[in-house]
């Protein structure tokens, strides 16, 4: 076998350089890419329907559309004087359908209530302050909370 010269020897050095940098950026590569499905696969629930947390603008949509409704509804019932006694009424009472009238009457739809799981609370007092809290969560389940706030009913 003839001897290498100086030349060639350098070349082949660069050349196994340059192929060793191709083989680490190819892996590099490579797994950044195998790390972007796994990510994208969680997006996706096993029955192919997709995750909420992921594609789910609709249900934050729906769960931020509820939240406001709760929010009307909450400011018109405290400037309502009969709706805001019935409401106090329902929650000491615990009667749903009562609270579903003064929520329909305030802002919310027949839709917004269907299947929706109402809950009535008491307590919790603020400094003897008569206060009613509307808050709402979207989907799966929907869920409707009204907090009666105060530590002496008297309604």
């Amino acid at each position: 076998m003839p001897p290498i010269d100086s030349s060639l020897r350098k070349r082949i050095v660069i050349l196994s350089r340059m192929s060793l940098l191709r083989s680490i950026l190819l892996s590099i590569l490579v797994s950044l890419g195998l790390s972007v499905v796994p990510a994208t696969a969680r997006a996706q629930v096993t029955s192919g329907e997709q995750n909420p947390h992921f594609a789910g603008t609709p249900s934050r949509v729906d769960a931020a559309s509820l939240q406001k409704k709760a929010t009307q509804a909450q400011a018109r019932i405290h400037a309502n004087k009969d709706d805001r006694d019935q409401l106090m009424r329902a929650v000491k009472l615990n009667e749903v359908a009562s609270a579903k009238q003064v929520l329909l009457r305030n802002g919310f739809t027949v839709a917004d209530l269907e299947n929706a799981k109402i809950t009535l609370r008491t307590g919790g007092g603020k400094g003897g302050e008569d206060e009613i809290e509307i808050s709402a969560t979207c989907c799966d389940p929907k869920e409707i909370t009204i907090q009666r706030s105060l530590e002496y009913f008297t309604k």
